[in-house]
């Protein structure tokens, strides 16, 4: 049985036969498959299955493997997909316009099995290496944004005697940092609203949050992926989708063991998935603002 897991591959030749013996031998080795016998075929394969890795044919009916290569290129998901072209074409020519098309390597038929097998796990091997490289990179480019977010407030709140003139301009940058469409910071005793909103989104200067029937507990950020699968009363359901409101974090600020306001981001364009780094900076930006009030 094949591992779920496993790296998919899929495999574009017009050729039956050709195909069935790739899929045996692929499988043979744990991996899964996927079949097309075009390259228009294969195009609706790829982004439907997302492939790992795909062994294409280069002379194929309806649309050849040189284009369908271009095609996958120009795909923001299949600019760093491995392509290798599988071909009895062995003349300089085709081997230079496949990799002028994109391919990431060239192999000739009849297929030598062993060969085969070792530059797919290269293949697979750099790109899982690319891919991981890609993460850290971003990675490291989300912490130093955040340190620098973090230094920025610190700086603004301590230049300013009144903390709340800064406000508005520090939770503008927490917008900027979370690529949410609003973040309201609230003061439950003067019922004081600051938010920062999208151009095309509404504002929530207005939004009863004292009525809002929810529990808040010191340290605790409330995180809403999804307001429909949300477990909130009726009332507080409604209220939020009126604002637009998909999903949310909510992170209440306590003073002296009171709860003395909430700060807000709002995601109303589309469900949000938040991270647990996510959530726990949500609260640091929180206790951050606590500390100037």
């Amino acid at each position: 049985m094949t591992n779920e897991k496993a790296p998919l591959i899929l495999i574009a030749d017009d050729d039956n036969s050709i195909r069935s013996l790739l899929k045996l031998a692929i499988q043979s080795k744990g991996y899964q498959v996927e079949e097309a016998a075009n390259g228009e075929e294969c195009l609706a394969k790829y982004a439907r299955c997302q492939p790992n890795i795909v062994l294409l044919d280069a002379v194929m009916p309806v649309m050849d493997g040189f284009t369908c290569c271009q095609r996958l290129r120009s795909l923001t998901s299949g600019m760093q997909i491995p392509i290798l072209m599988l071909t009895f074409l062995d003349d300089c020519e085709s081997i230079d316009q496949a990799f002028q098309a994109g391919a990431t390597d060239y192999l000739t038929k009849p297929i030598h099995w062993a060969v085969l097998f070792q530059r797919v796990q290269r293949l697979l091997s750099a790109s899982e290496a690319l891919i991981n490289a890609d993460a850290i990179a971003i990675q490291l480019g989300q912490q130093q944004n955040w340190e620098k977010l973090v230094r920025e407030i610190i700086q603004q709140l301590s230049n300013f005697d009144n903390s709340w003139d800064i406000i508005p301009t520090i939770i503008s940058k927490i917008r900027e940092f979370f690529q949410v469409e609003r973040i309201v910071f609230y003061q439950k005793a003067n019922q004081q609203i600051v938010e920062s909103v999208a151009s095309d989104r509404p504002s929530v200067k207005d939004f009863p949050f004292g009525k809002l029937d929810l529990q808040y507990h010191p340290g605790q950020v409330l995180a809403i992926d999804n307001l429909d699968r949300a477990e909130l009363s009726s009332d507080a359901i409604a209220s939020l989708r009126q604002a637009n409101v998909r999903s949310l974090l909510i992170a209440p600020i306590f003073t002296q063991k009171q709860l003395w306001g909430l700060l807000c981001a709002h995601r109303c364009n589309s469900d949000r998935t938040w991270e647990k780094l996510e959530i726990e900076r949500f609260s640091d930006l929180a206790n951050l603002l606590s500390l100037a009030i």
